[in-house]
């Protein structure tokens, strides 16, 4: 992977991530990775989807180059669902624990420097979307074929 993207803007990022000490791990691993083989680190990311990560957010965010967050892991971690759950829809994302939780990743990250992504059906859900741009998320991380609809829902905000 570091060899293939070494022109390229690649970017990785750790999913499941619970704690900086687990990033920086990953750091290390990487800076060895990429000395072996000549190239500079890349940016290395933390995907928030445990509510373990968000406990360690101010952590993780002095640590991390990017952040995103992992809508549906990170709605059904909290409020304790099973991913495969009907229950588990994306507007389950504006539940105010979730968005209590995805508050505290966004503040954390800015303070830092750094932008917030999230990824999930959250991103692209009509009613979510609103909630998710007022905390300050930056990105919205959605399929090709919702795009349109996502700019249109956005541009609409005040």
């Amino acid at each position: 992977m570091l060899t293939a993207g070494a022109a390229t803007d690649l970017k990785i990022m750790i999913p499941m991530i619970a704690s900086a000490v687990e990033l920086a791990v990953c750091r290390d691993l990487l800076t060895k990775a990429a000395a072996d083989v000549g190239v500079t680190p890349p940016p290395l990311g933390a995907m928030i989807e445990l509510p373990e990560a968000v406990a360690d957010i101010e952590a993780i965010a002095a640590a991390a180059d990017f952040l995103s967050i992992g809508s549906n892991d990170l709605t059904c971690q909290i409020l304790g669902l099973d991913r495969r759950d009907p229950a588990a829809t994306p507007a389950m994302a504006a539940h105010p624990d979730v968005q209590q939780a995805i508050a505290a990743v966004v503040a954390a990250a800015h303070q830092h420097g750094l932008l917030v992504s999230v990824c999930g059906d959250a991103a692209a859900h009509a009613d979510v979307i609103p909630l998710l741009v007022a905390v300050g998320c930056d990105i919205l991380s959605v399929a090709p074929s919702v795009v349109d609809e996502v700019r249109a829902r956005v541009r609409q905000l005040e």
